[in-house]
């Protein structure tokens, strides 16, 4: 299997990229510093674009089986990158023939909204309001194309080892509203094969 990782220098997309590897997958990791993956591996290529110059993300797109969007960004101000990131992706797969589309959106986004605690619900309102507002756009360019897409929400992302015993599912509520990167990873890879969530956006938590 070919496949593209867009985000592939967060923290997600490394997971998803030493996974994909260990099962022998064709990767390439698109990001704007690539000096971030200090990885040496015959199956990885590395390529260094801007999510939003459209002519380096349809090189990056050409040729693949799969894309995976793990956009995101540190900054808590107002940004477009996974709405206007994801919509630059969706066009590179249309003019490409690519329909398979794997998507990182986060707990609490749309209708996912009524499964988190007043806690979580008045952080989402607060701190994290403009990656809220972005990740709402996104799903709703992703729900709106004609590509075969699956979006996968993490709840409180944390950097604990793989442990593959974790909840999924439509509007499931977490328990301890986290999960390992490495567990979302593993859920994604899975996903790639079973296609169990085509069409639809699932939530990923302990």
């Amino acid at each position: 299997m070919k496949l593209v990782i867009f985000g592939a220098t967060g923290k997600i997309g490394k997971e998803i990229i030493k996974q994909s590897l260990a099962k022998g997958y064709e990767v390439t990791a698109f990001g704007r510093d690539p000096s971030k993956l200090a990885l040496d591996n015959d199956d990885l290529k590395i390529m260094t674009g801007d999510i939003y110059d459209f002519t380096t993300v349809t090189l990056a797109i050409q040729g693949q089986d799969t894309v995976i969007c793990s956009l995101g960004t540190n900054d808590l101000g107002k940004t477009t990158v996974r709405s206007e990131g994801t919509a630059n992706i969706i066009k590179a797969m249309n003019e490409n023939h690519v329909n398979r589309l794997i998507v990182v959106s986060a707990m609490g986004v749309a209708e996912s909204w009524s499964t988190l605690s007043f806690v979580n619900k008045l952080f989402f309102a607060t701190l994290l309001s403009s990656a809220r507002q972005d990740h709402e756009k996104q799903e709703v360019v992703v729900k709106e194309s004609d590509l075969d897409w699956t979006i996968i929400r993490p709840s409180g992302l944390t950097d604990t080892p793989q442990t593959e015993n974790y909840a999924i599912g439509e509007n499931i509520p977490a328990k301890t509203s986290k999960i390992s990167r490495a567990d979302v990873a593993h859920a994604i890879i899975k996903e790639l094969h079973d296609n169990t969530y085509l069409h639809k956006a699932v939530t990923i938590t302990n």
